[in-house]
């Protein structure tokens, strides 16, 4: 974090003797900024927090962005140097530090059976977020995707196609417009397939066979499954792609049984005091880590032989361990359990000693329908889109402030900041009614800004282009408000990237977008003198710049015009 906000937390750190975070920072009703921290230090050390204010006030007096430095109890104010503040932030950006290690992200990794869940959206959201926001501060990050092609789902469609199972037209006919696709056509057969052996004992005798020689690598059934997969995959990645979200590599769990990798896991987990076997099938015993099952076992392979997916799902991570420093998993809360698992046995039993960021998320409640992939009556994203962008559309025709490039940008936006701007650990009830609103907390909102903004600019012209210098007398406290909230950025994405958070830059948006109105509706532009009119048309473009990088790091566009 360059700039004010960081030398003013080093400085504070220096002078308390303690970690000083820019959460310490507060607004302050006399000055620029206030910090609390004396009141901390205080409670801790029994000492008066007045005192420990004013000793932290004169020491700070060095940092150059300080003007003055006052207490009130144990509330520092400050007062920064506003020249100072505005020099750097309409100077040339420089290029984030890059940061020492690889980042290995994985999310979204739903299973390549038929096209996306709306429940898995907010998964995809979230990752491809944190990917941009850790780039964006200096991390060097490489995404990958866990593709499922191991299991009864896959082995069921294989076998489906196979055998040329015909779908159900009732069920081509709901999904039409896709039914092309072929992840679409994975569900179409699954349907099909799972009804098939329900009642008919032969063909789950030979799934059951089929996803044993998979699982032995025995003649081609793994590269079948495999390549079922790739296509339910090629199928799904067209959503991703409709959605902005790409991946760096794709991982397969056929792989740990191809190479060998998943019955090594099992060797070794054989060989720990913590194995056990039962009439369920072979694992651990994770009990003394507060993780006791009813069967007595953490289950790694089923009682015929065939592995689990923590199985596989373990191999997987010994290999991502050699991949790059750190690993961040982006996971459904429904799999706290198994990731405590995963991280208990890896510790245990292989010695890994390695932490994994796990990032888990509550689900987000579609006007509170349950749908099952069993009777093949789901809601996809692909419905979710073409809902989003039909709503958004009515709105853009309604305003007149774009056409159907212009409603995509603005559906897709929505759904996508609706999702991401509440904390991961929180549910979402979504509503198109208040994702589109805009006049309220949502894309559309902020990209008004901007295209707002763009067309400032453009009234603007040559002017902008040719301003070389600008009044720095700021009398406004709209514009002072707004310089402040645009040397927050960098902070706040910081702040993301730290507690992978990426809700952190959507509320920072917001906020920003609340200040730049103030300064749009009290601070004249075009009509002020040229000197003071020069530094609010570099304001102007700095705050389009700033909301189309943070609607960025988001994966949502910024239209110019609207």
């Amino acid at each position: 974090m360059d700039g004010m906000r960081s030398e003013l937390v080093f400085a504070l750190s220096e002078a308390a003797g303690t970690d000083v975070t820019v959460d310490d920072l507060k607004p302050s009703p006399v000055a620029d900024i206030g910090c609390p921290i004396a009141f901390g230090l205080a409670k801790k050390n029994g000492e008066d927090p007045a005192k420990i204010a004013e000793k932290i006030a004169a020491a700070i007096m060095g940092c150059q962005y300080v003007v003055k430095a006052e207490t009130q109890g144990g509330y520092i104010n400050i007062t920064v140097d506003r020249n100072k503040v505005l020099k750097d932030l309409l100077s040339p950006e420089k290029p984030a530090k890059a940061r020492p290690g690889k980042v290995i992200l994985e999310h979204t990794s739903v299973n390549p059976t038929g096209p996306i869940h709306v429940g898995r959206i907010r998964n995809t959201i979230i990752g491809d977020s944190l990917a941009r926001i850790l780039r964006h501060v200096g991390h060097d990050v490489q995404t990958r995707y866990y593709v499922n092609d191991v299991g009864r789902q896959v082995a069921l469609i294989s076998l489906g196609f196979e055998k040329g199972l015909e779908p159900d037209p009732t069920l081509r006919q709901r999904y039409s417009k896709y039914s092309q696709r072929p992840d679409y056509e994975m569900l179409f057969t699954y349907v099909v397939a799972n009804a098939l052996a329900e009642e008919d004992e032969k063909f789950r005798d030979e799934v059951a066979d089929f996803m044993l020689r998979a699982e032995a690598s025995e003649g081609d059934s793994l590269a079948k499954v495999t390549d079922t997969a790739k296509k339910g995959l090629k199928g799904q990645m067209e959503a991703f792609t409709r959605l902005g979200v790409s991946f760096d590599a794709f991982d397969y769990e056929s792989a740990g049984l191809a190479d060998g990798s998943v019955e090594e896991v099992l060797k070794k987990a054989r060989a720990s005091k913590l194995y056990k076997k039962t009439e369920v099938g072979e694992g651990l015993d994770l009990a003394p880590y507060g993780l006791e099952k009813r069967s007595g076992l953490t289950v790694l392979a089923r009682a015929d032989g065939t592995s689990v997916y923590l199985c596989r799902d373990i191999a997987y991570h010994l290999k991502k361990a050699g991949m790059g420093e750190r690993l961040i998993n982006v996971l459904g809360e429904d799999h706290k359990l198994q990731a405590k698992e995963l991280s208990t046995i890896l510790d245990e039993v292989f010695d890994w000693q390695r932490a994994i960021d796990v990032v888990h998320f509550s689900f987000v409640s579609f006007q509170g329908e349950k749908f099952s992939t069993r009777r093949g009556d789901i809601a996809t994203v692909d419905d979710l889109f073409d809902d989003a962008v039909a709503k958004a559309g009515v709105e853009v025709e309604k305003r007149g402030i774009g056409d159907a490039n212009t409603a995509e940008m603005v559906g897709i936006g929505a759904v996508k900041f609706h999702i991401v701007k509440t904390t991961p650990t929180k549910q979402i009830n979504f509503s198109f009614e208040d994702a589109l609103n805009f006049d309220g907390e949502t894309a559309p909102y902020i990209q008004y800004a901007h295209a707002r903004s763009a067309r400032l600019l453009e009234k603007a012209g040559a002017e902008l282009a040719a301003i070389k210098g600008y009044d720095t007398d700021i009398t406004e406290d709209a514009e002072w408000e707004l310089i402040l909230k645009l040397s927050d950025f960098l902070g706040a994405c910081e702040q993301a990237a730290k507690m992978l958070r990426p809700d952190i830059v959507a509320s920072y948006l917001i906020e920003l977008v609340q200040d730049y109105g103030r300064f749009y509706m009290g601070c004249p532009v075009m009509d002020s003198p040229k000197p003071i009119k020069d530094r609010r048309l570099l304001l102007v473009a700095k705050a389009k710049k700033t909301v189309a990088e943070g609607l960025g790091l988001l994966g949502i566009e910024a239209p110019e015009r609207m």
